[in-house]
C-alpha cells in the first residue's frame, strides 16, 4: 500500500508566449482547470503505477472541494481519509510558456488546516511506502514521517516546496527526493559545498538515500559511497508542471513492489519524461 499525505488542490493553468517580469502584465491563452497539488499528484501517479492508494489530507467547503475529491475517485484513490474544513480548497495559479517553462503560485488554502491527528492516523503498516511533500505544515510532515517509521513502512520525503526543516525529520527518512534547486538549498543549510558531488554529500551528512532528479540530464541517486547513475530521455516537452510528482509516485510504487532503487528510479525516470509531452 502507499501511503500519501500531502496537498489537494484545484489548478488555474493559462499558456503565455513568455513567463511575466516584475511589473509586468501579459495576455495568456487556452485557460483550463485541471486537477493538483503535490499529494494529490503523487497519489494519482502512484495508482497508475499499479500500487494501491490511501491520499491523507483535506479540502474546503467550497464547491471546487468535490471536484477535487471525484478526481482522486476517479482514478481508484481511496479519499476516506481526507477531511473537509471550512473555507477554501487549495488552488494554484499556473503559467506556461512556449519553451514549456513555467511559474507558479500556490494558495494553500484547506492544506493549511491537514493535522497532527491525521498524521498519526495514516494507518501505514511494515512493507508500505509514505510519500511526503512540503504543501502542508511541516510539524505534520515531520509527525507523519516519525510514525510511518516507527510502524516499519518506508518513508520517502520529497522537499518540495521547499522549507527548512527540523533536524529530527531526517532520522525518519528513507529516501530524500530533491531536484537540483532543492539540493543546493539543502546544501548551503548543511555547509555543504554545492558542487558535483552534492547527492553524496547530502548522504552522507544526514545518512539517508538521496535521489537526485536532474530533468533531461537523468537521475543521480546516492546511498553513502554508492552512487546510481540514470541518463536523460530525449524528449518533446509540452509542460513540465508535475513531472516532480510523477517521479515520486512511480519510485514509491515500484520500491512496494519489490524493485531495486536502479530499477525504481529507471521506471520513474521514464515516467516522468513521458508526463512532459
Amino acid at each position: 500500500m502507499i501511503h500519501v499525505l500531502g496537498s489537494i488542490n484545484i489548478d488555474y493553468s493559462c499558456g503565455v508566449a513568455s513567463l511575466p517580469r516584475p511589473g509586468e502584465t501579459i495576455i495568456g491563452n487556452n485557460l483550463f482547470t485541471t486537477p493538483g497539488g503535490k499529494g494529490a499528484n503523487q497519489a494519482v501517479a502512484a495508482r497508475r503505477a499499479g500500487s494501491a492508494v490511501s491520499m491523507t489530507g483535506a479540502v474546503g467547503s467550497d464547491e471546487i472541494a468535490d471536484q477535487a475529491l471525484s478526481c482522486l475517485a476517479q482514478d481508484g484513490v481511496n479519499t476516506s481519509k481526507v477531511t473537509k474544513v471550512p473555507g477554501p480548497t487549495g488552488c494554484a495559479f499556473v503559467f506556461v510558456d512556449a519553451q514549456s517553462e513555467n511559474q507558479i503560485v500556490i494558495v494553500q488554502g484547506a492544506n493549511a488546516c491537514v493535522s497532527e491527528t491525521q498524521a498519526g492516523n495514516i494507518g501505514a503498516e511494515t512493507g508500505d511506502v509514505l510519500l511526503l511533500q512540503l504543501e502542508v505544515p511541516v510539524p505534520v510532515v515531520n509527525a507523519a514521517a516519525h510514525s510511518a517509521r516507527a510502524q516499519g513502512a518506508t518513508v520517502i520525503a520529497n522537499l518540495a516546496p521547499y522549507q527548512t526543516m527540523p533536524a529530527e525529520f531526517f532520522h525518519a527518512v528513507d529516501i530524500l527526493l530533491l531536484n537540483e534547486t532543492e539540493a543546493r538549498m539543502l546544501a548551503t543549510e548543511l555547509s555543504i559545498e554545492p558542487d558535483a558531488g552534492i547527492a553524496t554529500r547530502i548522504s552522507r551528512h544526514l545518512d539517508t538515500t538521496v535521489v537526485l532528479t536532474l530533468g533531461a540530464k537523468g537521475v543521480l541517486a546516492a546511498d553513502g559511497e554508492e552512487i546510481i547513475e540514470i541518463p536523460g530521455i530525449k524528449i518533446n516537452a509540452v509542460d513540465t508542471v508535475g513531472a516532480g510528482d510523477t517521479f515520486a509516485g512511480y519510485l514509491g510504487s515500484r520500491l512496494e513492489h519489490g524493485d531495486t532503487l536502479k530499477a525504481a528510479c529507471e521506471t520513474a525516470n521514464l515516467a516522468a519524461a513521458t508526463a512532459c509531452t
